[in-house]
């Protein structure tokens, strides 16, 4: 029996009014809840032959098993992930795409059958490495999916812990260079003067120690694809050397004098205002105009609506592997709650690593709660696991380490200086430019260390 009242349950107010129209317009009534808790109340009072819920509304009200059909909207570029995570809430659900086909949901509505999918949804394409529904992500995926087959310089924007280096790798595993290598550079945590060699290489004999030829990181990345992160923090003179390459399309070791061809492709990523750098004249115009040719802005994880359960899950999964505690595999309601309604100021680097440490004091079954608030720094990292560490070369290794402790050595400081970076730099006897660097580069806040005033 065809369906005569539908209720839409949607975040985004412009995918409401366009599936209410559609539905009108095959013949039903339709009204729109914008919450969970809105949903919940009108499915509580009110009789409704469906519901039609965004994926991203998940987990849904418990009133809706009042309902005699759940449909789910989608996002196409999420259709590989839909079936598992309609189970994993325990729903039997049908699944329609967006962007939505008219006529092909009116006949969703009328007789109960699935969609066919159309030639273009045949073979739908993800990016299985980023995880999350939200539309904020799901423009993003798209983007990657657009831009891996391109040659085209790329330049990856957001805070720091929203993922760069994995959008990054994705636009790499997604394009024709998959096979070839990638090779990453923090721009920020390779000294200045080591900077150039570390892009370029050297030939024996350039400087004081160099007993042979070098290959630098352009060279080693051959004809797969070079990550430059931390773009923002580069010296004007390396800028200018960059924005040779790339206007040439080769560079020089240092010490050598035949140019070698620069076949990778070039990503950036910084999680500075690069723009208003350009502005101020700390950063070249026009290398700027260079690497911006296709921006890619990855939203902070507050702009991510339902994605926190499903990223808190994935790491769950992962640190219980880690840790052997296979017996650990969900989080109570209210860990789920908070861990949603929480702001993420590390964004999702910052929850991995509130999830790893609740994974490592969980002695049941479920996760109860997640350390989060007063008495708990949940950005600042848990050690490196030496098994995670197992699985990186030497290289890598000593730079996650290092970099875990010298986060923690950089929050000490400010600690005892109580947020005073001018005391710090006495502590630490770091300058100050480098100071100031480091503390971007963690996403620290001097605010946060200083003593908090009793009312």
């Amino acid at each position: 029996m065809a369906s005569r009242r539908v209720l839409i349950y949607e975040k985004n107010l412009h995918r409401a009014a366009e599936l209410r129209q559609i539905v009108e317009a095959a013949g039903f009534s339709a009204r729109a809840a914008f919450s969970a808790a809105e949903a919940g109340a009108v499915l509580e009072r009110e009789r409704f032959d469906a519901l039609m819920a965004g994926f991203d509304s998940l987990p849904l009200p418990p009133a809706v098993e009042n309902v005699g059909r759940i449909i789910i909207s989608v996002p196409r570029v999420m259709r590989a992930e839909v079936d598992a995570t309609v189970s994993r809430y325990g729903l039997s659900a049908e699944v329609v795409e967006h962007p939505f086909d008219a006529e092909s949901v009116g006949r969703l509505l009328k007789t109960g059958a699935r969609i066919p999918p159309t030639a273009a949804q045949e073979a739908p394409r993800d990016v299985p490495s980023i995880l999350g529904s939200s539309p904020a992500i799901c423009d993003v995926k798209e983007l990657v999916l657009k831009a891996a087959g391109a040659p085209s310089t790329v330049l990856i924007l957001g805070e720091t812990g929203v993922g760069k280096e994995l959008v990054a790798r994705a636009l790499h595993d997604a394009g024709p260079r998959a096979k070839k290598p990638f090779v990453a550079v923090n721009c920020a945590a390779a000294p200045e003067t080591l900077l150039e060699t570390e892009f370029f290489g050297h030939e024996r004999g350039a400087f004081t120690g160099a007993a042979g030829r070098r290959s630098g990181k352009f060279e080693l990345a051959a004809d797969g694809t070079i990550f430059l992160d931390e773009m923002g923090d580069i010296s004007p003179l390396l800028q200018a050397k960059l924005l040779r390459v790339l206007e040439e399309g080769s560079f020089y070791r240092v010490g050598g004098e035949k140019p070698a061809p620069m076949r990778a492709r070039i990503v950036c990523a910084t999680n500075r205002d690069i723009f208003k750098m350009a502005q101020a004249g700390s950063f070249r115009r026009d290398l700027l105009y260079r690497i911006n040719v296709i921006p890619i802005r990855i939203p902070p994880l507050r702009e991510r609506g339902g994605d926190v359960p499903v990223l808190a899950e994935h790491f769950l999964k992962k640190y219980a592997g880690l840790f052997h505690k296979p017996n650990v595999d969900s989080f109570s309601p209210e860990a789920t709650e908070k861990m949603a309604a929480y702001g993420w100021p590390g964004n999702v680097r910052q929850l991995a690593n509130v999830v790893e440490r609740a994974v490592l004091h969980c002695d049941g079954d479920v996760i109860k709660d997640v350390p989060l608030g007063e008495g708990t720094d949940a950005t600042t990292p848990s050690p490196p696991v030496i098994k995670d560490l197992a699985g990186l070369d030497y290289a890598s290794m000593k730079d996650r380490v290092m970099e875990h402790y010298e986060r923690e050595y950089i929050s000490a400081v400010l600690t005892k200086a109580n947020g005073s970076m001018r005391e710090a730099c006495g502590l630490s006897g770091m300058d100050r430019k480098t100071l100031y660097r480091k503390v971007r580069q963690f996403g620290l806040d001097k605010k946060d260390f200083k003593p908090k005033r009793r009312p």
